[in-house]
């Protein structure tokens, strides 16, 4: 399996702090079990390490941070660079194109997409692993992890799953929904409503026969070419919304993304 992390964002929402050349991914605003400030990017590639993944990971970025992920995570760190920022649809098909063409990655190979900055718990990793297994087992053509809510969140995206075996620790996704009322989403969480973390899998020949579908070529060279062509859509819009065989596999820790200034006031460093 490889993973691919998403680096592209600016995080506005979380301005002043972050912007077009300080994203918020980079601020460090977190303290490590040293007591040491790290940013969520950092944290993110310590949990890699520890859980030995790190060599199998692929940081798609934009041009523009580059230097400052090499400086956060040293030189060695293996990244697919967008011609131009576009959403996580073009830069998931350049990144699959890319580990095809150049890495000479098997199309059979499982490609995990995880964003990078989140701060969530290291465990959410060893359900990564498990998505490889849930594809193998279920068909599906896309696995998803789901986090269980903390609460009715109205920023959250929800995958609503069809009942869950109680033999089973994931189901197929009945359907999405994003931004609910506090009491719309207190009725979806009442019937298994499930955070999307926007952590999923798949078959690396699935996304490139998508793009073949689409007009584009799969081969990477060909596709930067045509990357600005590419539709400028989010891959949950352009493909997870439209798939009907997918699964969503339910994970009980933490999960919280700083797009919003107050859930990251108190892990600012004091200057």
């Amino acid at each position: 399996m490889k993973l691919l992390l998403l680096s592209g964002g600016s995080g506005k929402r979380l301005w002043p702090l972050s912007n077009d050349s300080r994203s918020k991914q980079f601020l460090k605003v977190l303290k490590n079990k040293e007591n040491e400030y790290e940013s969520m990017v950092q944290r993110v590639w310590a949990q890699l390490k520890s859980l030995h993944l790190s060599d199998d990971t692929y940081i798609a970025t934009g041009k523009t941070q580059v230097d400052m992920i090499q400086n956060q995570l040293g030189t060695e760190v293996k990244m697919i660079v967008e011609p131009e920022r576009r959403d996580t649809f073009p830069a998931i098909a350049l990144a699959c194109a890319f580990l095809n063409s150049v890495e000479k990655v098997n199309s059979d190979e499982i490609v995990a997409v995880v964003p990078v900055d989140p701060n969530m718990q290291e465990g959410i990793f060893y359900y990564v692993k498990k998505l490889e297994r849930m594809l193998k087992e279920t068909g599906a053509n896309i696995a998803l992890v789901g986090v269980v809510p903390a609460y009715p969140s109205e920023k959250s995206a929800y995958i609503i799953p069809a009942p869950f075996d109680k033999n089973k620790i994931c189901a197929r996704v009945s359907r999405f929904t994003k931004e609910p009322t506090q009491e719309e989403a207190q009725i979806f969480i009442n019937q298994g409503a499930l955070w999307n973390c926007g952590v999923f899998a798949f078959r690396m020949r699935y996304i490139l026969s998508l793009l073949k579908k689409k007009g584009f070529s799969n081969k990477y060279e060909n596709l930067l070419e045509q990357y600005s062509n590419l539709p400028k859509n989010s891959f949950d819009y352009e493909v997870v919304e439209k798939e009907s065989k997918i699964t969503v596999l339910k994970y009980s820790g933490e999960g919280k993304d700083f797009d919003d200034a107050s859930g990251c006031k108190p892990l600012v460093a004091n200057n």
